[in-house]
């Protein structure tokens, strides 16, 4: 069964979501922000690895290329150069920044505004991609 990677956003609002002063809130927030990022990620892969057919992203992983990276470039630097292409690029980085603070940093301040963020880029991301599905299948 073909695992649907909407379903870590979803996880990602939950775990935003927590309330009170819990010992492990900050390990849900930092978690909440990295399963946004990943949700994501795997989407906007998905996209160039289907629906654009991009080889290099096969599903025999490439140990020569950093598939973060590679992805976000991938959209930064489309062959379309449209604006909403870019803007996914661009938010998949700052979400990765996002993700590697939350995932690295021994201190983050204002990590609930890092989720909330993360958060919003996914969202921004999603619907981008959501689009562009609709418009592949025309």
């Amino acid at each position: 069964m073909r695992f649907d990677w909407f379903e870590y956003f979803n996880l990602a609002q939950e775990l935003a979501a927590i309330s009170g002063d819990s010992a492990n809130n900050d390990a849900k927030f930092r978690s909440a922000v990295s399963r946004a990022y990943y949700s994501v990620f795997c989407l906007a892969r998905n996209y160039l690895r289907d629906v654009e057919k991009d080889p290099r992203l096969s599903r025999n992983k490439n140990p020569d290329i950093n598939e973060h990276q590679y992805v976000a470039e991938e959209f930064i630097f489309h062959k379309s150069r449209a604006k909403r292409m870019i803007q996914v690029g661009e938010n998949l980085s700052r979400l990765r920044e996002l993700r590697n603070k939350g995932d690295y940093a021994d201190t983050i301040l204002n990590l609930s505004k890092d989720v909330q963020t993360a958060l919003k880029l996914a969202q921004n991301i999603m619907s981008v991609l959501r689009e562009l599905n609709q418009e592949s299948e025309l």
